[in-house]
């Protein structure tokens, strides 16, 4: 059995929206305003983010669970 981590994904509307489209099995690729993938460990940390830079960026800001193998 693969043991997994838990990574965190801060992420506004659109890009959630992109990830939606791809059936939530997949990150679509960067937008031009964002050109790394910044994954946390964590959760506290991603809903700072989300709460201080895509709110006030979008109206809205979300925080994304995903696991990797570790």
């Amino acid at each position: 059995m693969v043991e997994t981590m838990t990574l965190w994904r801060p992420t506004g509307p659109r890009e959630l929206n992109l990830v939606c489209a791809c059936g939530w099995t997949a990150w679509p690729p960067r937008l031009p305003d964002q050109p790394i993938f910044c994954a946390v460990l964590p959760e506290q940390y991603a809903i700072m983010i989300a709460r201080d830079w895509n709110v006030p960026a979008s109206g809205v800001g979300y925080v994304t669970r995903f696991q990797v193998d570790r």
